[in-house]
């Protein structure tokens, strides 16, 4: 549980840092309203991007493991 909330916590804080570094970008282009509101979607996009790479590679490093596993059983 507690290592849920960590990975949910690091997760929040990728999602804010998305938003802070693209908020300022969008505000230059478009009013404080609609630069707030495509920072937000595109941060979730990213994020979500982000959890979907991370996923797929620890996926890929445990099926690596499973295979030098059983190289070294046979």
């Amino acid at each position: 549980m507690t290592q849920k909330m960590i990975y949910f916590s690091f997760m929040f804080g990728v999602w804010l840092v998305y938003v802070g570094s693209m908020f300022p970008i969008f505000l230059l282009f478009k009013s404080l309203g609609q630069s707030l509101h495509v920072a937000m979607i595109v941060a979730s996009v990213l994020t979500f991007l982000f959890i979907i790479v991370q996923r797929t590679f620890k996926g890929l490093h445990l099926i690596n493991q499973l295979q030098k596993n059983i190289g070294e059983k046979g």
